[in-house]
């Protein structure tokens, strides 16, 4: 799981050009594929240069003041699964990123 955890590679950037947005990843076991986990992705018709800061906003209910937000959240989707693996269930994008963001407090 580590390696996988370390090897996620998101173009934001891009996938937000074509009207899509990775908004959570899902840790479990699945049988079709062999990865342990899945990107939950949802088409984005506008706002799309706000769209991650905007999110963080509606789960935290303030701005962040750092401009880099796809890095915090490929390093929160990141923190999801690690906790999800070590709680060997799902954790729900929110707690993941309240976790997150007060253990980088």
């Amino acid at each position: 799981m580590e390696n996988l955890i370390n090897d996620m590679n998101i173009n934001f950037d891009a996938l937000l050009k074509q009207g899509f947005a990775v908004i959570d990843v899902r840790y479990k076991e699945y049988e079709i594929v062999s990865e342990g986990f899945k990107y939950v992705i949802i088409l984005v018709d506008h706002d799309r240069e706000d769209f991650y800061a905007d999110m963080l906003k509606s789960y935290l209910g303030h701005d962040l003041e750092d401009n880099n937000v796809y890095e915090i959240w490929l390093s929160i989707l990141k923190h999801k699964l690690k906790m999800s693996a070590m709680l060997k269930r799902d954790i729900s994008i929110k707690v993941a990123t309240l976790d997150f963001l007060e253990s980088k407090v």
